[in-house]
């Protein structure tokens, strides 16, 4: 070691405890206030000018993640309301069902040919069918047409050897006396053009309301009593009306029909005027 870098080695050593002895007896701070008096301008302005960028990329991350929440309980309310309104049809359907099955039940000895929808009507003036069903199985003008759940589809209109017309009860033609199976309200159920069903002549004191079974009450003969036709979806009265006019739904799409039952135990009566 040349005597140059030891002197230098020596200095610095004595520097660095000077400094230290100088730090510990609080002897620098003066040089400390003077630094930060300097560079806390320059600090505060660095501050305030990046501070709007800061925030900006916060405001960023903060609005993504409640983007990204509200997406997930929007997701998660869409999922409770559709098990809710699944929920609520299942139970619908099921008490639908068992209502249905007491009204079939009082049918037991009826016997049924089964058939398929193979044409339907193209015109928009009427609701027809063709099914697969004819003469030759014993089909007959008049026979009852009905659902494979039992609900009225209409009545054979005319018949061939290996097929045969079912005028639907939709259809603007059709119109079968009925009544209201709770209340026993009795009227005729129509279709209408739209493809719809209207149960009318309803009095207006009679006590009907939604959810209602209809069902032929078997009044001229043309069907036999309690094979249902629908549901009540609406009813419309005002006081100035002699009559309430009630909307019904038929239990089955007809218009989607594929297959079908002639009700064969039943032979259609007509009764002359006297």
């Amino acid at each position: 070691m040349t005597a140059r870098t030891f002197v230098w080695t020596g200095f610095l050593a004595i520097l660095a405890f000077a400094l230290m002895a100088a730090s510990r007896f609080t002897l620098l701070d003066p040089v400390h206030n003077l630094t930060l008096d300097v560079t806390s301008p320059v600090q505060s302005l660095l501050s305030d000018s990046t501070r709007p960028i800061a925030d900006w990329v916060n405001n960023i991350t903060d609005a993504r993640g409640l983007s990204q929440e509200n997406k997930r309980l929007r997701a998660e309310n869409e999922r409770l309301t559709t098990e809710l309104s699944l929920a609520r049809e299942d139970s619908a359907e099921l008490q639908a069902l068992k209502d249905l099955q007491a009204i079939q039940q009082q049918f037991p000895d009826d016997t049924f040919l089964e058939t398929s929808i193979v044409a339907r009507d193209s015109s928009n003036t009427g609701a027809i069918v063709a099914i697969s069903r004819g003469r030759s199985d014993g089909v007959r003008e008049g026979m009852i047409v009905v659902t494979e759940g039992r609900s009225l589809v209409g009545t054979v209109s005319k018949a061939f050897d290996d097929y045969a017309w079912v005028r639907l009860i939709t259809d603007p033609k059709s119109a079968v006396s009925a009544m209201v199976q709770e209340s026993r309200a009795e009227g005729v159920v129509a279709g209408d053009y739209g493809g719809g069903l209207t149960m009318e002549f309803v009095g207006q004191g009679a006590a009907v309301k939604e959810g209602d079974f209809v069902v032929t009450s078997g009044v001229g003969g043309g069907y036999p009593p309690g094979i249902v036709i629908g549901r009540i979806a609406r009813v419309r009265k005002t006081e100035q009306d002699l009559f309430q006019k009630v909307d019904v739904d038929h239990l089955a799409s007809l218009s989607a029909l594929e297959r079908a039952l002639v009700l064969m135990s039943f032979e259609p009566k007509g009764y002359d005027r006297p």
